[in-house]
C-alpha cells in the first residue's frame, strides 16, 4: 500500500508539472492509473476530477503572470459545446480506429510544432501580436475539431487545441492559458459525470492533488521564463508523446 502511494505521489508531481506548463495530462494520467490497478472507468472518472483543482490553481497562476488572452479564450469557447455533439456521434465509430486516427493526427500536429520552433531564429517571435477577425474564425475553427476529438474520443483537446494554436502562431503560454480555461469547463461536466456513476476514487484523487499542486508554481515560471523556441519545442515533444502512447495503448488493446 505504501509503495502504491508513493507512486501516485510521482505520478501527481508529474502530472501538475506538466498540466500546468503545457496544458495536456490525459494521455499520461489515465494510462498510469491503470497500470496501478485501477479499473478504467475509475481511471478516466479520478483522472477529470483530479484535474479540476490542479487545473484551477494553473489557470490562476497562469493569469498572475498574464498568460490569459481573453480574445482567445472566448475564440475556444465554442469547442466546449462540440465536445457533447462529438459524444454523442461517438457511438457510431469503433472506439479503437478512432483512437488510432486520433493518436495519428496529435503526433503529425507535434511534429509540425517542432518543425515550426526549430526553423525560428533567435530574433524570431512567433506570437501573433494582432489578433484580427479571420484569427478568431481559425482559432474557433481549431477549438472545433478538438472539441469534437475529445468527445468521440475522450482524449485530445489540449494537443490538438494548443498544437493547431502554435501552428497559427499563437504565443505557446497564452495557448496554454486559453486552452486550461476551456479544460475546466470539460473537466468540470465529464467529473460531474463519472461522479454521479460512483467511478471516483477519493484517495487516489487526493494524493494525486495534493502532489499534483506543489510542482504548479516551478512549472508556470519555467514556462513564462523559458523562450519562445524552447517551449514550442518542449510543447511539440509533448504532443508527440502523448500521440505515441494513444497509439500504443490503442494497439496494444485492439481485438
Amino acid at each position: 500500500m505504501l509503495i502504491f502511494y508513493l507512486m501516485l505521489v510521482i505520478i501527481g508531481l508529474g502530472a501538475g508539472f506538466i498540466l500546468a506548463s503545457t496544458g495536456v495530462i490525459g494521455p499520461l494520467l489515465v494510462p498510469a492509473l491503470l497500470f496501478l490497478g485501477l479499473p478504467s472507468g475509475v481511471a478516466r472518472g479520478t483522472t477529470l476530477i483530479s484535474e479540476l483543482p490542479i487545473t484551477v490553481f494553473s489557470i490562476i497562476g497562469h493569469k498572475g503572470q498574464g498568460n490569459l488572452d481573453k480574445r482567445i479564450i472566448l475564440a475556444l469557447l465554442p469547442g466546449a459545446f462540440f465536445v457533447v455533439l462529438g459524444a454523442k456521434f461517438s457511438t457510431q465509430i469503433l472506439e479503437s480506429h478512432m483512437q488510432l486516427t486520433i493518436g495519428i493526427l496529435e503526433m503529425i500536429v507535434g511534429i509540425i510544432v517542432i518543425y515550426k520552433a526549430v526553423k525560428l531564429t533567435s530574433e524570431q517571435d512567433p506570437e501573433i501580436t494582432m489578433i484580427t477577425r479571420g484569427d478568431m474564425a481559425k482559432f474557433t475553427t481549431a477549438a472545433i475539431i478538438a472539441g469534437l476529438v475529445k468527445g468521440f474520443s475522450g482524449l485530445g483537446w489540449g494537443p490538438i487545441s494548443i498544437g493547431l494554436l502554435l501552428i497559427m502562431g499563437v504565443n505557446p503560454r497564452r495557448a496554454v492559458g486559453a486552452s486550461l480555461v476551456i479544460r475546466l469547463l470539460l473537466d468540470c461536466f465529464g467529473g460531474a459525470t463519472y461522479a454521479t456513476m460512483n467511478l471516483i476514487d477519493i484517495n487516489v484523487t487526493i494524493a494525486l492533488v495534493l502532489a499534483g499542486t506543489v510542482t504548479i508554481l516551478p512549472a508556470i515560471k519555467w514556462a513564462t521564463r523559458a523562450r519562445e523556441k524552447t517551449l514550442s519545442t518542449f510543447l511539440g515533444c509533448v504532443i508527440v508523446l502523448f500521440g505515441a502512447l494513444v497509439m500504443f495503448r490503442t494497439l496494444l488493446f485492439m481485438p
